[in-house]
């Protein structure tokens, strides 16, 4: 947002609370010509009335640098620029999550130490930035309740929306009511970033996409589980065809009335994916459907198979950060092998803590922002 201008303003509710906000405008006033601006401006003709219809042939996403401040989108596997994460806080160590860690998709080894887990937060910050990456980050509310408790999981921002081409479509949550009332938090976090909402899933629709996997910028996967159901996932189709962007729905098992220590189905996509270069798919065959395996072979991928002995360590929840190169937590020695032979520079971060408060990785803690689009 370079040479961009931050102008102050606020809201005043019926009640008298003043919210204090910002806008960044694209145009400093110390330096602005409105007459001009008008004169390189292709709809005005002196004398006239604006030529509308030379608005509605704009591309939403050909304006939303100079109107909303950045080129939003992440889609595919390009150069990974910008990502909001949230560092862990008490919200994520209370007492009841460890006494009915099914109910809270949480570990039977009881709660995490909050000094750890934010250490290893930390480290995997400190990589995203050597590597080049903006790091934006949300500082939530303590305590956080919502409308059926504690909200759980606040650093698990890829919960938060899917940004793609110019703007985010934000989640209605399927996994937890624990984590109902995050939206709003990130709502705010979005209109202090400039970030378009082009949807927010809704009525009977259930939908979490920014914990899907990229295949291509043009090819999105995301699959059903606990995470989706069939409007949820209309909804989302509906939005990205509209962006010239292709959904392919894949199939994993959910679980009813016990999650088996984590060991019984999957939740989302970036659970049993990760494409870390192009035609490179890291998969864990056994919790997707076997034409999704198919799909992959059709497109010419080469399938690295994450072995079932392996799969706790999270190595398939890692991070893209250009093609060929990734950033996954430590641990599934036969996977990093298999990627190094392909090719793939792999950096490793302990991220161990992260699954005693959730089963969550690198992928889950980190909302993509910005990425360089390949085609």
């Amino acid at each position: 947002m370079t040479g961009r201008e931050s102008v102050p303003f606020r809201v005043v509710t019926a009640d008298g609370e003043t919210i204090e906000l910002s806008y960044s405008s694209p145009r400093p006033a110390a330096e602005h010509d409105e007459r001009a601006l008008l004169e390189q401006t292709p709809w005005f003709e002196a004398g006239k009335p604006l030529r509308n219809y030379m608005l509605h042939e704009t591309d939403f996403y050909d304006e939303v640098e100079q109107i909303w401040g950045r080129r939003w989108g992440a889609e595919g596997i390009g150069r990974l620029r910008e990502v909001l994460v949230s560092r862990p806080s008490e919200n994520e160590i209370r007492p009841e999550y460890a006494e009915e860690w099914q109910y809270y998709y949480s570990a039977a080894a009881g709660n995490a130490d909050l000094g750890k887990l934010q250490a290893q937060f930390d480290e995997y910050y400190d990589v995203l930035r050597a590597n080049g990456v903006r790091v934006n980050s949300v500082e939530a509310p303590v305590p956080a309740i919502g409308t059926y408790g504690y909200i759980k999981n606040l650093v698990t921002l890829a919960g938060a929306g899917l940004v793609v081409r110019g703007g985010v479509i934000m989640h209605r949550y399927g996994l937890g009511s624990w984590q109902r009332g995050r939206e709003v938090i990130w709502a705010k976090a979005f209109a202090a970033l400039q970030l378009p909402v082009y949807l927010t899933i809704h009525g009977r629709g259930i939908c979490e996409p920014g914990a899907g996997r990229w295949l291509d910028s043009k090819t999105f996967v995301f699959n059903e589980s606990v995470v989706a159901n069939e409007e949820g996932l209309r909804q989302l189709q509906f939005v990205l065809e509209g962006l010239g962007i292709e959904l392919i729905v894949a199939h994993s098992p959910g679980w009813f009335d016990s999650i088996g220590g984590g060991n019984i189905g999957t939740s989302h996509m970036d659970m049993v994916l990760m494409v870390p270069g192009e035609r490179i798919a890291v998969l864990s065959p056994h919790l997707v459907n076997y034409g999704f395996v198919r799909e992959l072979l059709r497109r010419d991928f080469r399938i690295v198979e994450v072995p079932v002995e392996e799969y706790w360590d999270l190595a398939v929840n890692g991070v893209t950060l250009e093609p060929g190169k990734v950033v996954i937590n430590k641990g599934s020695p036969t996977v990093v092998t298999a990627l190094e032979q392909a090719g793939v520079e792999v950096i490793q971060v302990d991220f161990s803590e992260s699954q005693k408060f959730a089963i969550a990785g690198l992928h889950c803690a980190t909302l993509e922002l910005v990425r360089d689009q390949l085609d």
